[in-house]
Parts: C-alpha cells; structure tokens; sequence
C-alpha cells in the first residue's frame, strides 16, 4: 500500500505508506504519507482552530519544512489581543507562524545545495523582497516595497503546522550540535543583530533594554556578548528572573516596584543608546529618560497604536530616534539571519534559557493564552508541530 505525497509541479510520489526515505546521506527522513497535515488556522483574535489541511504544493525552487518546532511571537500576540497591524481576516481564515526550523522533507526540481533530511532554521518568507532595487541591492530587503512578495500575491510563513514550505533561499542549514528549538529563535535574534548594527557604541558602553519578552531579552544577550553592561527594565518579576539566569542582562529592575523605579530614575541620561523594545504606550518616553544627551534611542517594539512622546524632553535631550524595522543585510552585505545563526552556533547567546515553555500543536491556543498570562512568567512558548527530537 502506498500513499501520495505532494512534490514539485503538484505530481505525486509514490512513498511506502509508514517507511522513511533515505537521503543522501544515508539517513531517514520523515516523508508526509497524505495530503493532508495537522495546522492551526486562524479565524480572527482568539479564534484559533486546530485541523487538517493540505499538505502544501512545492514550487521548483523551494523546499517542503517538516516543522519540528514554531514560536510564538509578540506580533502574533498582538493579532491575538486584536492590536497593532496584522489581523487574521474572519472571512479568510490562515495558518500563521513565522518563527521556525525543521527537517527537509521535499526539495524543488531547481533547488540545488539542500538534500531531504537536512535541518534547517527557515527566514520568514514574508521577508521576501525584489533582489534588484536600490534598497534590497545595499542590503535593504526588508524596507523593499514589494517585501512579502512573491508571484505577485502577498505571502508569509506557516510554521503552525506540520509542513510549510519555503524558497530554498529562506533557509539556513544548522550544525548537528544546534538544537532546532534553538534555532526557532533566531528570527528574534536577527532581529537584535540589526538593531546593534544600527547604532555606533563605543567599546563597553553600558546600554538599556526596555521590554522583557522574548526580543528584548534575545537583544540583551546579543549586547552582553559584544562587551557591553544591559541594564534591562521590565514589570514582570518571573521574566526579569529568567533575564538574569539566561544573561540577558547585567542587571534587571522591576518597574512594578518603588525600588525598580527609583533605579531607574537614578539613572536618568546616563545611557548613550537606549532599545524600546517594549513598545508599550510609555516605553519611549522612559526611553527618553534614560538616555544621554545627544544619545540614541532605538524602537524595536511594535507600538499598537501612536506611543505617547515628549516632545520637550526630546528636545532637551537632542536624542535621536531610529527604528529598527526586521532586519537585512546592510552590514557587508551578510544577512543578519546567518550572523545571528553564527553566534548562536558558537555558544556566544544561550537560547536554551529562553523557551520557557514548550506545547505540541494540539495545544497552540493554550500556549497563546499563556503568552498573554503577565503572570505566567512566560519569555518565548515554543510549539513542536511534527514528531523526532528538536
């Protein structure tokens, strides 16, 4: 007995129902034996739907994803609580998930370098850009007006699901040694890699970080592994703690409490650069507050709505304020995904400490309400869709 799976050009082949197929590397790779797999859809909010879907169709040039583990992220929680600009349209139900890595389960007829079996981190595809304008030739991809773009139609990851499929060029092989939870995370360390780049800090110059979730806490590893002293400001004791055993921070104050406050108040201008990545309605203007005069303020968050500025105190600082959208490859032209990928590989961030709680799929919706839980202690809830190790 046999069963089809979905391959380049929509044809099928032909797998044992149950069985491996080897790889050229002699190992056993986990092949779909249907045409259809477990993925979240998601109808809007708080409506989250665990079904089956098709598996989907692989292109010439990409590669089918056996999803082994998806995180959660703060703008997929945003479109949960019903804020910021990503909404799930009730009348178009989709999957989601863009913070992934896997095993290779079918690769493309054009698609050369990758073999079935590989393990892979995928950039989210809805980072796609043009390749030829201005911006995506200085390394810009991610400001490109057609980010997101491919054929034409608008697309993005789906990484709730047993299989996603990607272009070749949205993958980043893994060494044996990185563990593929790990690298789900490394969106959100792209992401501090660009924001660093963006700024010119002397050697040693202490930094503040608002904003204990999962990219401010990736961003103060970051920082804290190039030499620089985090001071990292959030509400929420349980992830401040997780902050410190994980070092993301050289020290943490809680902002809930009168001593947190008064500590940060102590240390109004005295930080050169300072990164919101709390995007809360009063984290620039606290940003503002922390930095020096004539300092950086760099916004990582995604502010839901206009955030709340001073202007005089901007004024009297002479700050500058830059925002750090994604990421790219402005920095000699290597994308801040791979560099980021190199430093996890070398052992300069720890990862590990980061997921703080792990779900299968069947329980994607528990782990969205516990990422919306402040008390949860929650810092990155990582989803394992598909079966083997991660």
């Amino acid at each position: 007995m046999t069963d089809p799976v979905a391959t380049p050009g929509g044809q099928a082949a032909v797998v044992p129902s149950g069985r491996a197929a080897a790889t050229p590397g002699g190992q056993a790779a986990v092949v779909p034996t249907g045409r259809t797999m477990v993925a979240a859809v998601f109808h809007g909010g708080t409506d989250i739907r665990i079904t089956r879907v098709p598996v989907p169709a692989v292109e010439p040039d990409e590669v089918l994803v056996e999803v082994v583990a998806a995180g959660i992220c703060g703008s997929d929680l945003l479109a949960y609580r019903g804020l910021g600009p990503w909404q799930h349209d009730p009348a178009h139900p989709d999957g989601d998930g863009h913070e992934l890595s896997g095993r290779i389960a079918a690769v493309g007829a054009a698609v050369t370098g990758f073999a079935v079996g590989d393990r892979v981190a995928v950039e989210p595809i809805h980072l796609l850009s043009c390749g030829h304008c201005a911006l995506c030739r200085a390394g810009r991809g991610h400001l490109c007006a057609e980010r997101g773009m491919r054929h034409g139609v608008p697309v993005h990851s789906r990484g709730f699901a047993e299989y996603d499929v990607a272009p070749a060029s949205q993958l980043h092989p893994l060494p044996d040694h990185v563990g593929l939870a790990e690298a789900a995370l490394l969106d959100c360390y792209a992401c501090g890699v660009h924001a660093l780049h963006l700024v010119a800090l002397p050697p040693g110059a202490p930094v503040a970080v608002l904003g204990s979730g999962a990219i401010g806490q990736t961003l103060g590893q970051l920082a804290r592994a190039a030499g620089h002293p985090v001071s990292l400001l959030g509400h929420r004791a349980a992830t401040l703690d997780v902050a410190l055993g994980a070092g993301a921070a050289s020290t943490v104050w809680d902002t809930s409490t009168a001593a947190g406050r008064r500590a940060r108040d102590a240390a109004a201008g005295t930080f050169p650069v300072v990164f919101d990545a709390a995007g809360s309605g009063g984290s620039l203007t606290e940003s503002l507050r922390l930095v020096t005069p004539g300092g950086e303020v760099v916004v990582l968050g995604v502010h839901p709505g206009p955030p709340g500025v001073d202007p005089q105190l901007a004024y009297r600082r002479e700050a500058t304020l830059r925002w750090s959208n994604s990421y790219g490859a402005c920095l000699d032209g290597v994308p801040d995904f791979r560099r980021a990928r190199d430093l996890l590989a070398e052992g300069a961030v720890d990862a590990a400490a980061l997921i703080t709680h792990r779900l299968p799929l069947a329980r994607l919706p528990d782990g969205f309400r516990t990422l919306a839980d402040r008390d949860a202690g929650a810092v990155k809830v990582m989803v394992t869709p598909g079966g083997g190790g991660t």
